[in-house]
């Protein structure tokens, strides 16, 4: 919610809030009680951002002067694949010996998935749960790391095991109102 002059009002609230460089900053004034100012102290704050989009508002450069930042970009396609690898193959050691070649093609598979959506469903403000991470890629490989060998007796039961966990994922969080 930008105004004409592109300020926020809540950035801007928490923004007095936080600056205590002077008597009229740090807190804020009351609304009952005109020209009543409430000091605000001995508190710290945290928070935490994504990119601007989906309902998500920039924020100011008058804001974030007062954190550190952090930065923690996406893991690469490489990366991912190793490490999801590592798991799946580790896992698949105890299946009959044919199962250990689904490793390399299953994690392959929830990547493109994984990527495919991230892409082609971005979030809205209506549509604001459409924010895919890796925690959701993870959810799927875990969902198949659940299964027990005596109740996978062949390839295809793999295959819809991963497939109904790519559904319950990806799936169950699609709307079309």
């Amino acid at each position: 919610l930008k105004e004409t002059y592109g300020a926020q009002p809540p950035i801007e609230l928490i923004r007095q809030i936080i600056n205590v460089k002077d008597e009229n900053n740090g807190g804020f004034f009351d609304l009952k009680k005109i020209g009543l100012f409430k000091k605000i102290q001995k508190t710290q704050f945290i928070a935490a951002n994504a990119p601007p989009g989906g309902g998500r508002s920039e924020v100011t450069p008058r804001l974030l002067r007062h954190f550190h930042l952090l930065n923690l970009p996406d893991l690469s396609h490489t990366s991912m694949k190793t490490i999801f690898y590592s798991i799946a193959s580790g896992f698949l050691e105890g299946f009959p010996g044919e199962f250990a070649a689904l490793g390399d093609p299953m994690v392959e598979a929830t990547l493109d998935v994984y990527s495919s959506i991230q892409k082609a469903l971005l979030p809205t403000p209506t549509k604001s749960h459409y924010t895919f991470n890796l925690r959701d890629l993870a959810k799927v490989i875990q969902g198949v790391l659940m299964s027990e060998p005596k109740f996978i007796s062949d390839m295809d039961m793999m295959l819809r095991l991963w497939c109904h966990e790519c559904f319950r994922v990806f799936r169950d969080r699609l709307i079309n109102e």
